[in-house]
């Protein structure tokens, strides 16, 4: 009997986190969604570049030369 139980548990551990790692897969590749669009508006606003003369694509950096944070 206690095999049975355990063997259930294991099965819905194993759901679980694959539905948590899958979520959090969906929030990461929303969030570089929302970055891409924040930097493809960030350039076609101002058409800044940083001195260094490449592009910086990181959402630090949008933040930081879009509203000086």
């Amino acid at each position: 009997m206690v095999w049975i139980v355990a063997k259930d548990l294991t099965k819905v551990i194993r759901s679980l986190q694959t539905t948590a790692v899958a979520r959090c897969r969906e929030r990461l590749d929303e969030a570089a969604a929302r970055a891409k669009d924040l930097i493809s508006r960030s350039e076609d606003d101002n058409g800044k570049t940083p001195a260094n003369g490449k592009p910086e694509y990181g959402v630090t950096s949008v933040l930081k030369r879009r509203h000086g944070l």
